[in-house]
């Protein structure tokens, strides 16, 4: 496919997962693509995760690591990983591998100019608690942002990095995500949704609703949304 892509994969404290999850998504890429680069944002862990990156880079040429001194966020990790992008389109996905990486295929022939494409989630999550916090956010970020989207954070969005410079993107944590569909639907981008059979976590522990991560994501929200929809109207 005459295309060129960075995939950003954040990682923190993802030792069991890591290796894998990276070989496996640069088969799929390997099989797709000629031009592609993956790029491992390691955030400070405290296990194995960095040396498993670094070995990584060191033995596969598509995979560059960098690292951030500590965890700064899920959004801060993202935007690093983009910001060091070089391909003609830039893909993000969790190191937990939340579907196939083989779907990657699904999404390449949908990069277009000017186009982004996200994906969403089918399937239930691992937990009541999980449900019920992505239900409630994606209500409260729906009516503040009216993003008119399905899944707001799911982690599959992939876009041009010529648009990925245009964007304002600030936020940390998690609320990255609805960040950066709230900025391109500022720039006039083109939206374009595909569902995603969500593969539950096989090892490791999420940390996203936690009560400190869900207070910040919901302060990243507010400020958000002062900033742009109430102090910048018309």
């Amino acid at each position: 496919m005459n295309k060129s892509l960075s995939v950003v994969v954040p990682m923190y404290n993802e030792e069991e997962n890591a290796e894998k999850a990276v070989l496996s998504l640069q088969k799929v890429l390997a099989d797709l693509l000629d031009d592609f680069e993956i790029i491992i944002v390691e955030s400070g862990s405290t296990d194995r995760t960095a040396e498993i990156a670094d070995r990584l880079e060191n033995e596969q040429r598509d995979v560059r690591v960098i690292h951030q001194i500590s965890k700064e966020g899920l959004g801060s990790a993202i935007r690093l990983g983009m910001a060091n992008a070089r391909k003609e389109y830039v893909l993000y996905i969790d190191g937990d591998e939340p579907f196939e990486v083989t779907e990657i295929s699904r999404v390449l022939p949908c990069l277009d100019k000017g186009r982004v494409v996200i994906g969403y989630r089918i399937g239930e999550r691992e937990s009541f608690k999980r449900k019920l916090f992505s239900a409630v956010y994606n209500r409260i970020v729906q009516l503040l942002l009216r993003l008119g989207v399905r899944d707001v954070n799911f982690s599959m969005k992939a876009l041009e990095r010529v648009l990925l410079k245009k964007l304002n993107l600030r936020a940390n944590g998690v609320f990255f995500d609805a960040e950066l569909l709230a900025e391109v639907i500022r720039a006039d981008a083109i939206l374009y949704e595909i569902g995603f059979e969500y593969t539950p976590r096989k090892s490791g522990d999420s940390s996203l609703d936690r009560i400190p991560i869900v207070i910040n994501t919901l302060w990243e929200l507010t400020c958000y949304f002062f900033r742009n929809r109430v102090f910048r109207r018309g």
